[in-house]
């Protein structure tokens, strides 16, 4: 057959090749498209210079991605922090944990800052100091006022309580410690002693209610808990307050204390629950074997000592300054024992402690053992 007496076979097999030829370059346009999008998709969000715990994966163009938690695992958006096993940015390095990258950027280091950091000043203050910070929200203040504060910037490692060094060099052998730089050695100038401490709950878990699980992360504990054995036992270290027994997370638990520091005899004391021991504990409930006798819950050391400050990441100026840097509830100026005083559970009188003898005021126990004409010197 002579294909030019049949002009419209010749175009129709023209128009099919042009349209093969058009829908292999659609395709390949598209698989380039698509492994250009896989490619930047590995990599975590290009709109970030430096990590942090809600870091998102993913390409920047509204693709869902993975966040960064404190153990460098990944897991969907919305849930960071997870692995508690190695908490902090300060310590517990693995080799899947994703911390140096929070603090320093490798290629896209802030030019103003020091050590690829996006701070100008390497110091604990650079990045923690309350109302200053833009890197991090665990923000604590410096202000003058009270004895773990001198209001300068260094004060944070005057008193032996933290490490001088921000990778945890020297830090507690139990992570939740070690997060917050608290040191494993007898040696004030390196930090506290919380290893020497806590070792003896440890040696009786069952009457302390501490086991090396929980303080490694294995067990879960609440945020209340896991401060009144950090902030507790880091407190009662060789050389600070020994004669005081602060961290009683198991009711009736005991341990051997001064009597008068320094040089007293020794005696076994306990002291106030600093943490939810009753798990059965009902605002109001003030009498039965299982209930708690008092209107407030117990959740960590601030349930008392419950000076608030805005402008730091625990809402709470304890423990370091005893002046808030932003708004309080018991006002701008110092509250001694970061704590205040009131008639009754409500709060409605409540008033900072301007003096160190206030502690002994019923105030402070009224606060939360007492509600209206229900409680202590009311009902019981």
């Amino acid at each position: 057959m002579n294909r030019a007496f049949f002009p419209s076979i010749n175009k129709g097999v023209s128009m099919k090749k042009t349209l093969i030829v058009l829908a292999l370059a659609v395709a390949l346009t598209l698989a380039f498209s698509a492994t250009a999008f896989a490619t930047s998709a590995k990599t975590w969000n290009f709109q970030e210079d430096y990590y942090s715990w809600g870091s998102v994966s993913g390409n920047g163009i509204g693709q869902v991605g993975f966040e960064l938690g404190s153990g460098g695992s990944t897991t969907t958006v919305g849930l960071a922090n997870v692995n508690p096993a190695n908490p902090g940015v300060h310590a517990n390095y693995l080799a899947n944990t994703a911390k140096c990258g929070i603090c320093h950027s490798v290629h896209r280091a802030n030019a103003s800052g020091v050590k690829l950091l996006n701070t100008a000043t390497a110091t604990c203050a650079g990045c923690h100091k309350a109302g200053t910070s833009t890197v991090t929200d665990v923000l604590v203040s410096w202000q003058s006022g009270g004895p773990h504060s001198s209001g300068t910037d260094a004060s944070c490692n005057t008193r032996g309580c933290h490490l001088n060094n921000p990778h945890g060099a020297g830090a507690s052998q139990y992570k939740i410690f070690a997060a917050k730089l608290i040191g494993n050695v007898a040696d004030p100038a390196s930090g506290a002693k919380a290893d020497e401490s806590v070792a003896r709950a440890l040696v009786d878990s069952v009457a302390s209610g501490i086991t090396a699980d929980m303080l490694n992360g294995v067990t879960a504990i609440d945020n209340g808990t896991r401060q009144a054995i950090v902030v507790g036992y880091t407190c009662n270290s060789a050389g600070c307050h020994e004669q005081t027994m602060l961290p009683v997370i198991k009711a009736g638990y005991s341990e051997d204390r001064e009597t008068i520091y320094p040089g007293g005899s020794f005696i076994a004391k306990t002291g106030h629950i600093t943490a939810a021991a009753d798990a059965s504990y009902t605002v109001g409930v003030t009498s039965g074997p299982a209930a708690h006798s008092s209107f407030n819950p117990i959740n960590g050391c601030t349930s008392c000592h419950d000076q608030t400050d805005s402008l730091t990441g625990s809402g709470f100026t304890f423990p370091h300054s005893e002046t808030p840097a932003g708004t309080s509830n018991l006002g701008a100026g110092r509250a001694y024992l970061w704590m205040g005083v009131a008639s009754d559970a409500s709060g409605a009188d409540l008033t900072a402690m301007s003096d160190q003898n206030m502690k002994s005021f019923d105030g402070a126990c009224l606060k939360c053992h007492r509600s209206g004409a229900t409680g202590i010197g009311e009902t019981h």
